[in-house]
């Protein structure tokens, strides 16, 4: 029941640069036909159907944006708010173990991936058969087993000392010593294209205000707003960089390089070392999921994903959907005008295998939720 489609990126290449990239979506948008006079229930099952990824976040956002909007019996709880973390967690040795080195024509290391997503569906219920998320103890313990298996095979130290990491020079640093494939994957990166896919698109703000005085709005009244979201008018960038930019050594690189792809695995490495981290203190999660009452019988719910904001948006009238939207990471991060576009203009390459190596690689980065064509062609 998936209505996945593809980007398409063209990237038209003079010999030297590119010059007027363009990107073209064939992404379906047919969740307020889909769910048009569906119960709150059905559609709290039938989203995950729809998203062969983030179903875990899809379903606590759609839960969410319903309860906002009213309907009895329906909402996250603990469960949904532990599994966006556990999902992100998944996601992010995903990308960073397997997309990451294929992007840059190195062999995948999966068994580290099947590893910790076996420990969390182990992890699922504790040692009495309950649901894991009720036993502190048991999430705990699921932390802990994550985090050893992302210092081995990602970080070459404990998450927590990763976070300790605070600027370029103790960054390089652990590069040389080259531990894990991550670390030599960032030093090929800093060497040989420091500034790939770099952009001007400004983050994405984090505060509950500016979504519902901007964005809110802007859904409302424009019919295609889900097709190339915008914030107050502009494109903007969503996800690991935008949700970990205070912290010091995403600062640091930020200045030096800019929104670039290797700031982006930077943010990526340093928010999966936060999750573990929260994981092993007994934290739920419940930061990542938020909900708003826009009016009656009107709810917003805004998920961070792996990905990056993902909102639903669901108005009933009587007790069945009367609109429904939704707003993936994807969208925002892959606007016609948007980060991914911004970072390709310009983009210098010797031929045409390194411009499509180059430009796959500036994709990963953003993680778009669906398949990336790159077509190449002289200007």
């Amino acid at each position: 029941m998936t209505r996945e489609g593809e980007l398409v990126v063209r990237l038209p290449w003079d010999g030297e640069r590119v010059r007027g990239p363009t990107l073209v979506s064939s992404r379906a948008f047919v969740a307020e036909r889909l769910f048009a006079g569906k119960s709150p229930a059905q559609v709290v099952a039938m989203v995950p159907l729809l998203f062969n990824l983030c179903g875990g976040a899809q379903r606590a956002a759609a839960s969410a944006a319903l309860a906002a909007a009213g309907a009895p019996d329906i909402g996250p709880g603990a469960a949904d708010e532990v599994g966006v973390v556990l999902e992100t967690v998944q996601e992010y040795f995903w990308r960073l173990l397997i997309d990451w080195p294929q992007a840059m024509g190195r062999p995948a290391l999966a068994t580290p991936v099947a590893a910790a997503r076996h420990r969390v569906a182990a992890g699922a219920r504790d040692r009495d058969g309950a649901p894991a998320w009720r036993n502190p103890f048991a999430m705990r313990e699921l932390g802990v087993a994550l985090g050893a298996l992302a210092e081995k095979s990602i970080y070459g130290v404990a998450p927590a000392a990763w976070l300790a990491i605070a600027d370029p020079h103790a960054l390089q640093r652990w590069i040389e010593d080259g531990a894990t494939l991550p670390a030599r994957l960032l030093g090929e990166l800093i060497d040989e294209v420091p500034d790939l896919g770099r952009s001007d698109i400004a983050l994405m703000p984090d505060t509950a205000d500016a979504l519902l005085a901007t964005v809110v709005p802007a859904m409302l009244r424009e019919p295609a707003f889900a097709r190339a979201p915008t914030w107050d008018g502009v494109p903007m960038e969503t996800g690991a960089l935008s949700r970990m930019r205070s912290h010091p050594l995403i600062a640091a690189i930020d200045e030096l390089h800019g929104h670039a792809v290797v700031t982006r695995m930077i943010a990526r490495l340093t928010e999966l070392a936060a999750l573990l981290r929260g994981l092993e203190a007994g934290e739920r999660g419940d930061l990542l999921i938020q909900a708003f009452a826009l009016d009656t019988a009107h709810g917003l719910a805004a998920v961070q994903t792996a990905r990056g904001l993902l909102l639903h948006r669901a108005r009933l009238e009587d007790g069945k959907v009367a609109e429904y939207q939704i707003v993936a990471p994807t969208e925002w991060n892959f606007h016609p005008a948007g980060a991914l576009i911004a970072g390709l203009s310009g983009l210098a390459a010797p031929d045409e295998v390194e411009l499509s190596r180059r430009a796959r690689l500036a994709v990963q980065a953003l993680d778009p939720c669906v398949a990336c064509r790159i077509e190449t062609g002289h200007a």
